[in-house]
């Protein structure tokens, strides 16, 4: 489903400032790790284009769909870093098997008139989530040309509304990456995970409630529950299209059988499918070199 074209203008305007705050937004695609055996810069500017599209929210059969250019700068420390992997990172504790940080992610906004299953209903915000991550590399595997690694992530995050900065709960979201990594091509990588989603009471009603106010012949009153939200299959590839010009695209499958409130009016579909793509022009890199 395409945005009408102002409110599309709005939104992109909207992501243009967060990709330029190098704060919410996460962009995979600018992940470098010195463990590939390139040592990525410790300054990094250019510009980045981006376009994704989704479900409204988690098992809604109504997509949302966004998309933005603007310019960005990252900084890779040792402790702190802005616009790497994550978007916003702090680095609590490190070594060659676990890493404890700080990270943030992010999810998209969808307008209830665009919705005809929300019709009626309050728009659902840009949510922005922020939350400690324990990051297991469980395994490590040497191929000719490519390092192959096996993550596991155990994320808890808040989930925070953009607009107001109100708390709309909690999310656990155990996930296991694998991920091929070439060593003669910077920037060259695959990488394929599965993500587990559980949601607080809180954050489970903000996607799925239907208070009285908004009961309809066709949607009745529904009071939702804790538990799990459903689980991701996802695969991306980062391609270096020039040295300096790199590409990410992505995609997911999203199984939402099994889910704490499937009998909520608003849970539509037990499966979906998002997807992105991120385009990154970079023209300047320090000279100084990340340590990690």
């Amino acid at each position: 489903m395409f945005l009408p074209k102002n409110k599309l203008k709005n939104r992109l305007l909207h992501f243009a400032r967060l990709c330029f705050a190098g704060t919410l937004l996460p962009l995979p695609v600018l992940a470098e790790d010195a463990r590939q055996g390139f040592k990525a810069p410790l300054w990094e500017a250019g510009l980045v284009a981006a376009a994704f599209s989704g479900p409204a929210y988690p098992a809604a059969n109504d997509e949302t769909t966004a998309a933005f250019a603007s310019p960005f700068v990252i900084y890779r420390g040792p402790v702190f870093s802005v616009g790497d992997e994550g978007a916003l990172r702090a680095l609590a504790f490190a070594n060659d098997t676990v890493e404890l940080d700080l990270s943030l992610g992010a999810s998209l906004p969808a307008d209830s008139e665009d919705d005809a299953d929300r019709e009626g209903m309050p728009d659902l915000d840009f949510l922005f989530e922020i939350g400690p991550q324990l990051i297991w590399h469980a395994a490590q595997h040497d191929f000719k040309r490519w390092r192959g690694e096996f993550d596991i992530k155990l994320r808890a995050r808040s989930v925070i509304s953009f607009a107001d900065f109100d708390t709309h709960g909690f999310l656990f979201e155990p996930t296991f990456v694998y991920e091929l990594k070439s060593k003669t091509r910077r920037h060259l990588s695959w990488q394929a995970d599965v993500e587990l989603l559980y949601g607080n009471k809180r954050l489970n009603r903000y996607f799925y409630n239907v208070a009285p106010p908004y009961v309809t012949d066709n949607r009745g009153s529904y009071l939702a529950d804790s538990g799990y939200m459903g689980a991701e299959i996802g695969v991306g590839l980062s391609y270096p299209v020039r040295d300096n010009l790199r590409l990410f695209v992505g995609a997911n499958v999203e199984l939402y059988d099994g889910a704490a409130n499937q009998d909520s009016p608003l849970f539509k579909e037990d499966v979906a499918y998002n997807g992105g793509m991120v385009l990154v022009y970079s023209f300047y890199e320090s000279e100084a070199r990340a340590l990690r």
